[in-house]
């Protein structure tokens, strides 16, 4: 049996956070690199197809969102059971994770197909995208069990602690799925090209090559779990345990496409080149979050190592540190797309129309940016914690109560400015609500002695604590 080492609780947290969140970030950012260039050739077929692309992200938000909350609930559970000692569960654990996502994948693969036209109607595409997101999304559906089997695995690795090799193997895949786009795409020798079915073809390809790699490593190197299919035993204790964190994830994830299904429909009334701006500015977007996703990763185990071990005081430096640092990190993006959005924007199109309208966009939708990184860290320690209904009641409040109102009202005071400015206004509202949800797990936390509300509220007290824990 292994025995779950305890470098997690041993190590000083700044040290450690940096150790697992700096390969995570690296990769992250690189893996965000080759997914813009995977854009950038979409865009070579022009602003229609860039459109369409934009118009097929909330059904495949759909997909990694079933696997990426089974995942981390996946992540969370096997970190506080392996933190716990307890290898053998954490083995049956890991099983329940893989045959979770088989039947996820067939399940999803035939209901979205028989489904997908209803759905790309419902998702707001129009006469001009229709056909192409229709070609595009039946070939990447009918992939889509590489997705929830390689999404899953890489967050069982994650339970494990191990975010670097993860982090190499979702590098590989993007980095193959880049080579594949212009050969599919635009073809190369006796291989015609095939347009957004190419780029179709060039995801699913790359992601059944990674998928193969990362179970080759998962059941041969076998770091912390040994993978013993003796250990399996079909329970409805460890898949509740596991949506105990990942259901209220999912919800929450749901909550955030129906959000993206809204803004997609109401965007297309401008017209797909305001399509093809929201689509740039979302990639953008997601880029300059990678290091807070990073660092998201890393502080997930961390924490709820801590937790099963019964060190509070770790818990709350975890949260503090990660999202301190979070916000000077999205600080310099935030900097650079104030500063040089036309560059940002002209590398995808040099349509000036485009243009214009994706540098309003990148300068209104990212003043409040820096305030996702505490977000988002609240909700990664709450679910660490096994707390996902407070993370789900965050997050459906953030998309749900402050986005989705101001969408609607503030496009038909400003248009599309409005849009933009939908999301620089709730996510300043949420960071308040953040501080809330955060106040709240500080008090619950045990500690050497219960700090009340008032005193957490001053900023001197969180000032001191985080100086201190900075020494």
């Amino acid at each position: 049996m292994h025995v779950w080492q305890p470098d997690l609780n041993a190590q000083r947290v700044g040290p450690l956070l940096f150790k697992l969140s700096f390969p995570a970030i690296a990769g992250m950012i690189l893996y965000s690199m080759f997914s813009l260039v995977d854009t950038y050739f979409v865009a070579r077929l022009g602003s229609q197809a860039l459109a369409a692309l934009t118009l097929s992200v909330p059904l495949q938000i759909l997909i990694s969102s079933l696997a990426s909350a089974s995942g981390t609930g996946l992540t969370s559970l096997i970190s506080r059971t392996l933190g716990a000692g307890d290898g053998r569960m954490a083995d049956n654990i890991a099983w329940h994770g893989l045959i979770i996502a088989v039947i996820y994948g067939v399940c999803f693969s035939l209901v979205g197909f028989y489904f997908l036209d209803p759905m790309l109607l419902l998702f707001g595409c129009t006469p001009d995208t229709f056909f192409l997101c229709r070609e595009y999304l039946q070939i990447v559906l009918a992939g889509s069990v590489f997705t929830f089997l390689l999404i899953i695995m890489e967050n069982i690795m994650q339970g494990e602690g191990d975010t670097v090799m993860p982090m190499l193997v979702g590098l590989g895949g993007i980095i193959l799925n880049v080579i594949f786009d212009p050969v599919f795409m635009f073809g190369l020798g006796p291989l015609p090209g095939m347009g957004m079915r190419g780029a179709a073809w060039a995801t699913v390809l790359s992601e059944l090559l990674s998928t193969w790699l990362i179970f080759q490593i998962i059941t041969r190197r076998r770091l912390l779990l040994a993978w013993k299919w003796a250990h399996f035993r079909p329970s409805l204790r460890v898949v509740k345990g596991v949506y105990a964190v990942g259901l209220p994830m999912l919800m929450a994830e749901l909550a955030w496409v129906f959000s993206m299904t809204v803004q997609n429909r109401l965007v297309a009334g401008y017209g797909y080149t305001a399509v093809a701006a929201i689509g740039i500015f979302l990639r953008v977007r997601s880029f300059c979050l990678t290091p807070v996703f990073g660092l998201a990763q890393a502080a997930l185990p961390m924490a709820a190592f801590a937790h099963g071990a019964g060190s509070a005081e770790r818990v709350k430096e975890t949260l503090v540190k990660s999202g301190v640092l979070g916000i000077f990190l999205l600080l310099a993006a935030v900097f650079f797309m104030q500063c040089h959005p036309d560059w940002i924007v002209g590398l995808f199109s040099k349509d000036p129309g485009l243009t214009e309208t994706g540098i309003s966009g990148l300068r209104l939708a990212t003043l409040c940016f820096p305030l996702l990184s505490p977000i988002f860290m609240v909700s990664t320690v709450l679910q660490a914690l096994g707390k996902g209904v407070k993370a789900m009641m965050m997050s459906m409040i953030r998309q749900l109560v402050l986005f989705l109102p101001l969408l609607l009202l503030l496009s038909r005071i400003w248009g599309l400015n409005g849009v933009w400015m939908a999301f620089s206004i709730s996510e300043f509202l949420a960071g308040g609500l953040a501080l809330v949800f955060a106040i709240d797990l500080w008090r619950e936390l045990p500690g050497r002695r219960r700090v009340a509300r008032v005193v957490l509220l001053q900023p001197g007290y969180w000032l001191r604590r985080t100086l201190a824990w900075i020494k």
